[in-house]
């Protein structure tokens, strides 16, 4: 059995059943930030909260990739997803072969296994269409 690990550690957590990204609030300007850090992108401000974002979405813009990648086969897509914390947010695209991808639509956060290596499953968050009212 593979071991499961996070693509990268501080990303995101679980909280009562769910996993949700985790990001950061500067309490000097009010800036939302994705991935946490120390410092304030918007004023420098070293006073952050860390806070759990939105798990759904708007896509505000997205491609469809024809090249190999590392980890990835082609084609897949990859894109924006603008959250109502005011912030986007970079992520592959999944479902956008069963439900084709329009710039606006709802979008929901998923967590998934985004490739396998020696005894590892590497797993990450991807975000999908939101059918029925989201997931």
């Amino acid at each position: 059995m593979k071991t499961r690990v996070p693509f990268r550690e501080g990303l995101f957590e679980e909280i009562t059943g769910e996993v949700s990204l985790v990001g950061a609030r500067c309490r000097k300007c009010r800036q939302v930030i994705f991935p946490n850090r120390d410092t304030c992108l918007n004023c420098m401000g070293e006073d952050l909260e860390p806070i759990h974002l939105s798990r759904r979405g708007t896509l505000y813009s997205y491609t469809i990739v024809h090249m190999p990648s590392e980890h990835f086969d082609p084609p897949y897509a990859v894109g924006w997803i603008e959250l109502p914390e005011g912030l986007r947010i970079f992520s592959q695209l999944r479902g956008w072969q069963e439900q084709p991808l329009t710039t606006g639509m709802d979008m929901t956060l998923h967590f998934e296994k985004l490739w396998a290596e020696e005894e590892k499953e590497v797993f990450g968050y991807v975000f999908r269409p939101s059918t029925n009212g989201g997931a």
